[in-house]
Parts: C-alpha cells; structure tokens; sequence
C-alpha cells in the first residue's frame, strides 16, 4: 500500500487470511483476520494475534492470503508477501494494541457524569426510558488509533448509554467487549458490531457473535449477505451513502432494515444521505433512519478524520413495562439506572423505529407522537403507524428541546409543509393532519451554525410516524352495526 490511509494517490491493496479449515463464502470457516491497509505485516500465534486477527490452533494443511485490489494506479503495483514459520516465540509475537488495565469493578470511579446528563427528552404514555448512544466507531482492531478499552471509557464520560464497536471485516474486537462489560454491570451496554467493508459500499451489522462475509462484488452476493444476516435475527445498516461515504454502489436498496443517514458532522455532505433515505421512504420502505459517528480516533491519539464519538447520537426509545411513566418534567429522571440495557431491547428498538438522531449526546431532543384514537395520550411515535378514517384529522405533537432560534421543519413526502421559527430553548408544538393521500410525517430542527452564510445545519432529525387512512363505513351499515351490538 502506497497511499497514505487508503486516501489520496498511491496505491490501496488489503490483505486477510483464512486457514484451512475453508474460505467459501457466505459461510467460511477457516477466516482468521483481516486489516484491509491498517498493517503491513501480522502475526497468529495459538495463544496471541495482531489485533484484527484470531488466535488459536494452527492447523496443518493449506492457508490461503487474500489480497484486496481496493484501488491500482495505471503503472500498476508489486506486492511481495513474505510468510514466516516459527515452533517458539520470538519477535514476531507482539501487539500493535496498546497497553490496556482493567476496569474497575465500580465503574462510577471512572469519570464525573453531570455535566453530560441532560433531561430525558420527552413525556409518553408507553412505559420506558430514552437512550443515547453511538452506533458506529473503530478501534485498533481494525483502521482505528484507539484500544476498545479507550473508546468504551470514553463512551462512559460522554454518558452514553450504549455503544456499538463496528470494527472493518473483523471481529476481533467482539472478546475485549465481552470482557469489558463483565466489570460493567451498568451504565452503558456493550454491542458488538461488524462493518462490513466491501469496495461497493459499506455495511453496518449489529449483535452477531460471528463473523459476517464481506466479499460482495455484484447485486447477487450482497443480496445473499442480506438473507443470511436476516436468517440470524441480525441488522444490515447501509452506511453513509453519500459521495464522501465512501458511497454505495450496489444497484439495489431495499430491503435494509436501517441506513445510517447522518455519519460525522451534519456539513460532512450529510444531506446526500438525507436526500437518497427520504427517496426510499417515498417509495414506502420502511428504512430506519440511524446515526453513526465513524470515529477512528480520540485523543491523545492523533485525529484521523473530523469525527467524534457520538457525534451524532442515537437516540432509542427502549419499552419496560415495569418502568413508571415519564413526569411532565422529566429531569427528575437524570439519574443513571443500576444496570445496562440488554443490547436486544435496543436493537429491537431500532427495527421498530423508535429512534431519533441529535447533533451530540448534550444536544438538542426532537420527539414526533400523535394521538389516534383522539383521548389526548399522544401513544403512537416515530416508527409506529396511525390509522384514522379517511377525512378525519389526527392530532400531532412534536417536543422540542434546544430550540431557541432555530426552525421546526415537518415534512409529508419529501415535502415540507410547514416551518416554524422557534423563540423558546424548550417547545411543545400541537396541530392536526389527516393522514388520507400521505404516507408519513417526520421532523427537523434546522438553524444555523459556525457562519451563517453557508446556511443552516440539522441539530435533529426524526424517523416518520407512517400513516394510514381507512374507508368510512357508509351510513347504510349503521343499522347493521346497531343490530349486532343489541
């Protein structure tokens, strides 16, 4: 690899390595690492790796290297590798990870939280609790500059909730976690993740304890990727389709549970994103829409992108039935709960949609509920559906905190069709729609940031509370109805 980073001119060519033991795809057993252009050299040895690598038995019989052709100048390229076979240990047997502690037993001794404790954003009937978190982040594993160990503390101070380690082509990672949240009996939820990195756009998966095949060259591959991921009760999240991405490639777009629509800062050309999801919604998939900060590095470790963890944040409604419902102000709720969540209420939360996305953990909230069946509860949220007969209007409620002289924009369709100045940091907007000739509704707050001459940024977006309009029942069926409830 000559390019710097994979970036800029040169040449970009990945290596990984499989065993004996098999290399087919989908399913391959023998897989036993890969660092894409993170290393230039790696070791396995039974009882240690490179990071991004597995250890364990060396069996006899036939490896196979895999080299990835990720981008070849015209005068073409020369790759030599070279491979060494030792019976003891000796210099190869070392780490590019950096030295790592345990955690303490009693993580409140890691960090003062108050600062980053902000209210629980909004009231709802349905019995549960908001949770912030970062769904997309990278570790020495893979491309990162970080230990998972760095990046879960300072997930802690950041006061998230959950976080989702999504490591290139690898799951390396998924043992560090599992040990980490073993001296994590709360406040934030560990998920293991994988990105799967292929050369015509990038995926995100969440909650697999397995590897998960990254080598899709056609609409066929990635579509048999997208079965197997489904048949393990997993999420394949297309991530930051946009030019900067790097894009996505892949012909097709249905059939993704989720799409990460805000990677990094919103000005980090986002609004494709925003522009190619709202086109989906149009067309009635029912994507989700998810944030992801990217992050490949925190400090003291040089910056590699314009990225911070959590920004954005994730923001998932997760249900509890024995959890109480939220006061009319809820900041008496800012303490942490004892324990973390289960990553499967979360990731469960996620498919139904229950998410909105904000610029950072401290940000602004934006919550969208609607009242169907008109007793003033307000039960239905993003994600959900609402049905209403068709000519009769549903009332709506969008809950806005950080508000203060930025704009409220609700969006039918693709189409705007009203924007609100907001002269208060915190609003509580009521009107009415009828559902009938709409197929959902979703909100942002929009405003101004840094200069105001480039034009106004999200600070938070919703996902759509889709809608559904249903016949009146005729006058002639009344005396029918009557009849049967005698």
């Amino acid at each position: 690899m000559t390019a710097p980073f994979g970036m800029g001119p040169g040449n970009t060519v990945d290596i990984g390595i499989f065993d004996s033991r098999g290399h087919e795809f989908v399913e391959a057993p023998g897989f036993r690492g890969w660092s894409g252009t993170a290393k230039r050299e790696f070791f396995i040895a039974p009882d240690c790796a490179t990071p991004g690598y597995i250890r364990g038995p060396l069996f006899p019989g036939e490896w196979n290297v895999m080299l990835g052709v990720d981008r070849i100048q015209p005068a073409g390229a020369r790759d030599d590798v070279t491979v060494t076979l030792t019976t003891e240990a000796n210099e190869l047997h070392h780490t590019t990870e950096p030295a790592t502690t345990l955690l303490p037993a009693r993580p409140e001794a890691l960090v003062g939280r108050a600062e980053y404790d902000s209210p629980i954003p909004a009231t709802t009937p349905r019995h549960g609790r908001w949770l912030r978190g970062d769904l997309h982040c990278h570790t020495v594993h893979s491309d990162g500059l970080n230990s998972v160990e760095d990046i879960v503390r300072h997930a802690v101070n950041l006061g998230l909730d959950f976080l989702a380690v999504t490591d290139h082509n690898t799951t390396t990672h998924h043992e560090e976690l599992d040990r980490l949240s073993s001296f994590l009996e709360g406040p934030i939820t560990l998920i293991p993740g994988e990105e799967v990195t292929t050369y015509w756009g990038h995926a995100n998966t969440w909650g697999l304890r397995e590897w998960v095949d990254f080598r899709c060259g056609d609409e066929e591959s990635m579509r048999s990727l997208q079965r197997w991921v489904r048949e393990k009760g997993a999420m394949l999240s297309i991530n930051h389709p946009k030019c900067v991405g790097p894009p996505w490639l892949f012909e097709g777009w249905d059939g993704f549970p989720a799409m990460e629509v805000w990677q990094a800062p919103w000005r980090f050309y986002n609004w494709e994103s925003l522009e190619r999801w709202d086109g989906l919604l149009r067309q009635g998939e029912r994507v989700v829409a998810v944030g992801g900060s990217d992050t490949h590095s925190i400090p003291p470790a040089p910056p590699r992108h314009p990225h911070g963890l959590a920004e954005p944040t994730t923001w998932v409604f997760v249900d509890g039935s024995a959890t109480p419902s939220l006061p009319a102000r809820p900041e008496v709720l800012v303490g942490r709960a004892e324990r973390s969540t289960d990553e499967g209420a979360i990731l469960d939360a996620i498919r139904k949609g229950h998410v909105f996305v904000s610029d950072a953990p401290n940000g602004a909230h934006l919550i969208l509920t609607a009242d169907e069946d008109g007793d003033g509860r307000f039960e239905k949220m993003m994600g959900d559906t609402v049905e209403a007969p068709e000519g009769k209007p549903v009332d709506f409620r969008v809950q806005v905190r950080g508000g203060m002289d930025r704009r409220l924009w609700l969006i039918s369709d693709g189409v705007p069709i009203d924007i609100i100045p907001l002269s208060h940091v915190d609003t509580d907007y009521r009107f009415s729609l009828e559902p009938a000739g709409r197929s959902y509704l979703r909100a942002e707050l929009r405003g101004y940031r840094g200069r105001p001459e480039r034009g106004e940024v999200i600070w938070a977006m919703t996902n759509p509370i889709w809608l559904q309009a249903t016949p009146r029942r005729s006058a002639a069926s009344a005396p029918d109805e009557a009849r049967v409830r005698l």
